[in-house]
Order: structure tokens, then C-alpha cells, then sequence
């Protein structure tokens, strides 16, 4: 339902008031903070309106107004603009994930710390889908005269290695044969494909490389297979339970949805778009109908992968929440997309 430009600066001071104080808001309180040049009656004859609209409500008798689910979406969808983190966070936010940028796991623990931090809430942060994972890369480091390291990088950004000792020296020739053909052969292969029988078409079509390092494409084997395993870092849900945001029974309904990692892990990547606001009944999630959800879904070379996601209560600063998931979530693209190029 459209609201003409004075029901839209109501409905936006309402609800902003509510989110800075938690208290309703009366016809008094509007007049002062918004600056409308109209009588009382005439803001609770608005106020009256958005009611009756479903976009704003009495929480008791003699009370003022606050928004609605339908409020704060309209508000969201509509007049919120999201604030971006100022350059000094950013600054700090960039140090903290180029420190943990190592491996996707400690990238992503790290944002998901940094997200609570920020907003002291609860925040959760997925790998890419195993589903969407191909080999990209693979290398060999020879590492003692009769060692080898087998790295294999993914699409998805994910790094496994594994040691395994050959039967021979090591050589630079060595080293060479095996990346040269397992890259070959490998390269774009997803993960799920590369099994037992796929290995066995390899070995006998290259008989000459593998008869005598089997192991080669046993390890190589594994570390497809553990990179095949998503993982979700959590991070704040003690947060939850102390914010004066947050009455009890959200904290724990909200503590009781991400108990399940499973359910967490399908619902945040079932999100569609590089950002999105899900308030209350929206999240089709009983434990999650008085909660509130910010996802941002980071892209690997262009295509969406994990997510980075803001568990917290209704009552939250939608703008600045937004700014700083949308940030984080940019910048771990940024950084997976780095060492898939490695």
C-alpha cells in the first residue's frame, strides 16, 4: 500500500524512534523529532491510518504507537537507507580478515566474530556448498627425499592438503608429471565425482605415471572428499541472552534454531540475492518468528557461494546492521576469490 510523503516520514520516525528507545511513540514525540508543520489531530489521524493499515500498533491502552512486522518492512524496503561502516571500521575490518586469511575456515571464523562484535548479536558464517565445489588447482611439494605435499584448491576457495610418502626419490621430473597430469585430468572435475571408480578410470588411462604411486591417487581421493564438507562458524550466542534488546523467550527460540547446524546451514544458503532482511514470520522458522535475519551472500569468481548472516532480535538498527554485513560480506568474496588464484 502506497502512504503519501507525510505518513512515510511518520512511519520512518516511528520506527527509528522505537529502535533507538524501545518505547511507542505518541503524536508529541512525532511533532518534536520530525518537524511536520501540522496539528496533533491531524499526525493522530495519520498515525490512525497507518494503523489501520497494519503498519503500526498500540502495544497497550493510553500508549503510543510502534511498527508492526508490516512497518518495518515497509520501512526496510522503502526508507531506510543502509549506513556504511566509517573508514576507520573498515580499516579495522580489513587488518582482522587479511590476518586471518589462511584458509577459509579462519576467514570466516574471523568474520563471524567480527560480525557479533559489531552488533552484539549472534552471527553465523557458511563455506560455499559442497554441491557448487571443482577441482581448480592442484600442486605437489616435495618435501623430503621421499615426501610429498598434495595441495588441492577449489572453486569454492577451500585449501586441503595431505602428506603421503612415496616408495622412490622425489624429484623435481616427479613433481612435474604429477601436476602436469592429474591437472589435466582433474581440473573442473567436481568434487563429488572424484570416487573410487573415477580413480580407477584415471590409473588405468595413465598406467605409466600411477603404477608405482597408487597413494598419489588414493590422497588426492581424500582431500577431494573433506573438501566436499561444509561448515558453519558461529560465533556471539551468549550475546543473545544479556542483550537489552532481546527478551528471554527470543534469545532462547533463536538459541534453539541455531543449535541445529544442518537447518542453519539450508536456510542461509536457500537465500536468494546479494543481500537480504528476513523480520519475524518471514523466516519461516518457528523458533525464529519474533527474530530477525541479515544475510549477505558472497560470490567466488562471480557466482554466489556461502553466506554471512546476523541472527539478532526485530527491534534492531536495520542501516547500520546492513552496512556492516553487506561490508564483511564484499570483502570475504574479495579474499576467497585471492586464494582460489593461488
Amino acid at each position: 500500500m502506497e502512504l503519501n510523503a507525510r505518513k512515510q516520514k511518520i512511519l520512518k520516525a516511528i520506527v527509528e524512534s522505537f529502535i533507538a528507545t524501545g518505547d511507542p511513540v505518541g503524536s508529541k514525540t512525532l511533532l518534536a523529532e520530525t518537524g511536520i508543520e501540522v496539528s496533533p489531530a491531524t499526525v493522530r489521524n495519520d498515525m490512525a491510518d497507518l494503523s489501520a493499515k497494519g503498519y503500526i500498533y498500540q502495544p497497550h491502552t493510553s500508549a503510543g504507537r510502534v511498527p508492526s512486522q508490516s512497518g518495518l518492512r515497509y520501512y526496510i524496503d522503502n526508507l531506510m537507507t543502509p549506513l556504511s561502516p566509517s573508514m576507520r571500521v573498515r580499516d579495522y575490518i580489513d587488518s582482522r580478515l587479511f590476518s586471518a586469511a589462511d584458509t577459509p575456515e579462519g576467514l570466516l571464523s574471523e568474520c563471524a566474530k567480527l560480525l557479533s562484535d559489531y552488533t552484539g548479536f549472534a552471527a553465523v558464517t557458511t563455506t560455499p556448498p559442497a554441491s557448487a565445489a571443482r577441482v581448480h588447482r592442484l600442486h605437489f611439494v616435495g618435501t623430503g627425499r621421499h615426501t610429498v605435499m598434495a595441495i588441492l584448491v577449489t572453486t569454492t576457495g577451500m585449501v586441503k592438503s595431505k602428506l603421503l610418502r612415496l616408495n622412490f626419490v622425489v624429484t623435481a621430473e616427479v613433481l612435474s608429471v604429477l601436476k602436469e597430469t592429474l591437472n589435466r585430468v582433474l581440473s573442473g572435475v567436481p568434487l563429488s565425482e572424484i570416487t573410487k571408480p573415477f580413480m580407477q578410470t584415471v590409473a588405468a588411462a595413465y598406467s605409466e605415471v600411477f603404477l608405482m604411486m597408487p597413494q598419489v591417487l588414493t590422497a588426492i581421493m581424500d582431500i577431494c572428499g573433506e573438501a566436499q564438507v561444509s561448515k558453519l562458524c558461529t560465533y556471539g550466542e551468549t550475546k543473545l541472552l544479556f542483550s537489552p534488546e532481546i527478551d528471554p523467550h527470543t534469545a532462547r527460540s533463536i538459541l534453539s534454531f541455531l543449535s541445529k547446524p544442518e537447518q542453519v546451514g539450508r536456510y542461509l544458503l536457500s537465500q536468494k540475492g546479494h543481500l537480504n532482511i528476513q523480520i519475524g514470520s518471514e523466516c519461516f522458522s518457528p523458533d525464529l518468528k519474533t527474530a530477525a535475519v541479515i544475510c549477505g551472500r558472497y560470490e567466488i569468481e562471480g557466482e554466489a557461494a556461502g553466506a554471512v548472516a546476523l541472527f539478532g532480535p526485530g527491534r534492531m538498527d536495520y542501516a547500520a546492521a546492513l552496512g556492516i554485513v553487506a561490508y564483511l560480506s564484499e570483502r570475504v568474496g574479495t579474499l576467497l576469490d585471492e586464494m582460489v588464484d593461488i
